[in-house]
């Protein structure tokens, strides 16, 4: 690849400002004190027959957990990890095989799906915490015994599991990590033949999105599955790169973009769990349409993002990312970090509230293994993507993507600083130090209203990366002022509804009013209706705390 991101050492990017902080308190309130051992029972015993995907759990929470761990290197959390790797390890037969389902019942329903967990949980041991020979013997047996099972002369993964392939197909990113480790080209065959099938039983949905099949269209619609396939067509495109791969990518994000997402940068609809791509943007404010936006297909988009940023540094694919954490992600995670919402408020016209995501899934599923849900489990790893979509080193650039308070040490003696209190405050200054000429590239948001270079105004189209290439000296500041004042977002289908938002940050009216006794980042007014962020609002989560995210525009 062109240019690609250079490596960081452990705890390189600290985030301060408000993502910084959730960061935190997920590490100390949620992964610190889940039930490690319990995770990897179902593959300890090959007990699941009932479908429940208790499977994807222990990969989920164990891969956020190593990456909030790499950017805070948290001493108790990194015990943690350890023990775990070490116990999954435990779990493999002679054969190769990591599976929670008896051998009678494997390649159905969610095994290989959770198979993928595993081995995305191990390969992100490998990558951020050691390249343990072991890890990576483990990965390479576990995928041989798969192979086994699925390819072209055994069955067909369009056949395996749930969504008419979409769910075992979205083992190809994995797959492709094993390749990338491995250098076997067995695997690396065995990820191209995946890409071959086209994901689904309706059709290939590589195909049909490069043909312009909106995503509601491909295969059944479901989402978060969907866009896994995908993201794993990106991660292909890395190792084997193949330009018709970069322009489907493309095309299916533009589309996920434009059609699916909401303001609050959150997607997904038609189910009671929000969990299916439904032409959402323009649905966003009816009350028959599903639950309004899981938290899974959130932390999936920013995946994406972060891929397709990757591909060509599409600057609406980073507008997508800071819209999605700063609304979507801190919106669903609770105040003390312990609990995340599944789906999201809904109606977002009035009266829905955020319920932790084991109460709504129980309502609706029943609780699949010991008050866990997919949501619970993937909201602290959207959350500790943040800090590598906020500063992305390269050889000779480093490009800005976000701007709360921050520091990173990064490769070749690069040095970032960002001071300030965005998006609370509209302004954000930052220093950089390098020992040789470095390009500077920094996203301009649409609202930003001055950029200066030590107090000389420099020259930008707001929407676009500006680069500043020179020699960093300490003393040198560059400053970004924006314009924080309320904007108005009219409804995409037209009804009477207006959306608020301020900087980055999407408002909401709360039940809670004038009470002067919750906090809330910022405050505002609109014709009389007061005003919080939306991270602030419903955060209670309890029924008799409600929000409003679509008001009506009828004053």
């Amino acid at each position: 690849m062109k240019n690609p991101v250079l490596k960081l050492s452990p705890g390189a990017i600290k985030l301060k400002g408000l993502l910084g902080q959730a960061l935190q308190r997920s590490a100390v309130n949620r992964l610190r004190r889940v039930n490690y051992k319990q995770l990897v029972d179902p593959f300890r015993f090959r007990n699941e027959t009932d479908g429940a995907w208790r499977c994807e759990f222990w990969g989920k929470i164990v891969r956020s957990a190593i990456l909030t761990n790499f950017s805070l290197q948290d001493a108790e959390l990194a015990r943690c990890i350890e023990e775990t790797v070490r116990d999954i390890i435990s779990t493999q037969t002679p054969d190769g095989c990591i599976s929670s389902y008896p051998v009678e019942l494997q390649t159905g329903r969610w095994d290989i799906w959770g198979r993928k967990y595993v081995l995305l949980g191990l390969l992100r041991y490998y990558d951020y915490c050691s390249e343990d020979p072991r890890v990576k013997q483990c990965c390479c047996d576990l995928l041989d015994h798969l192979m086994t099972q699925v390819g072209p002369t055994q069955k067909s993964i369009l056949a395996c599991g749930e969504h008419g392939g979409l769910a075992a197909s979205s083992i190809l990113g994995a797959v492709v990590g094993v390749y990338r480790i491995s250098k076997q080209q067995r695997y690396l065959d065995f990820a191209q033949y995946i890409v071959q099938q086209g994901a689904s039983q309706k059709h290939n949905i590589f195909t049909a999105a490069k043909n312009g099949i909106p995503p509601a269209e491909l295969g059944n619609g479901k989402a978060y599955e969907m866009t896994s396939c995908f993201q794993g067509l990106a991660e292909l495109h890395q190792i084997a790169p193949n330009p018709e791969y970069v322009d489907i990518c493309k095309k299916y994000f533009q589309a996920v973009r434009d059609r699916e997402i909401f303001v609050t940068g959150i997607a997904g609809g038609k189910d009671r769990v929000g969990e299916f791509w439904f032409d959402g943007a323009s649905k966003q404010t009816r009350s028959d349409v599903g639950g309004l936006g899981e938290t899974c297909i959130t932390t999936t988009w920013l995946h994406y993002c972060e891929r397709i940023l990757g591909l060509d540094s599409d600057i609406s694919a980073a507008e997508q990312a800071e819209r999605a954490l700063y609304n979507g992600i801190l919106g669903a995670m609770s105040p003390d970090g312990s609990s995340w919402t599944h789906v999201n408020p809904t109606p977002l016209t009035g009266g829905g509230w955020k319920a932790p995501a084991v109460d709504q899934i129980q309502r609706c599923f029943g609780t699949p293994f010991g008050g866990n849900d997919c949501c619970l489990a993937q909201g602290p790893e959207g959350l500790a993507l943040a800090p590598g979509l906020a500063v992305i080193p390269r050889k000779h650039s480093v490009t800005l993507n976000l701007f709360e308070p921050l520091t990173a040490e990064l490769p070749d003696g690069v040095r970032i600083e960002i001071t300030g209190n965005y998006p609370i405050t509209p302004e954000a200054s930052v220093r950089m130090t390098a020992a040789n000429p470095h390009a500077l590239v920094v996203r301009i948001p649409s609202f930003t209203q001055s950029v200066t270079l030590n107090k000389q105004a420099v020259n930008f189209t707001p929407g676009k990366y500006l680069t500043l290439e020179r020699t960093w000296l300490p003393s040198d500041e560059l400053t970004l002022k924006f314009d924080f004042s309320l904007k108005e977002i009219p409804a995409p289908d037209q009804s009477p509804y207006i959306a608020l938002k301020r900087g980055p940050l999407v408002l909401a009216n709360d039940s809670r009013g004038r009470n002067s006794t919750w906090n809330r980042h910022v405050q505002e007014t609109w014709k009389g209706i007061e005003l919080c962020d939306y991270a602030s609002a419903g955060n209670e989560m309890r029924p008799e705390n409600t929000l409003t995210v679509w008001l009506p525009n009828n004053r």
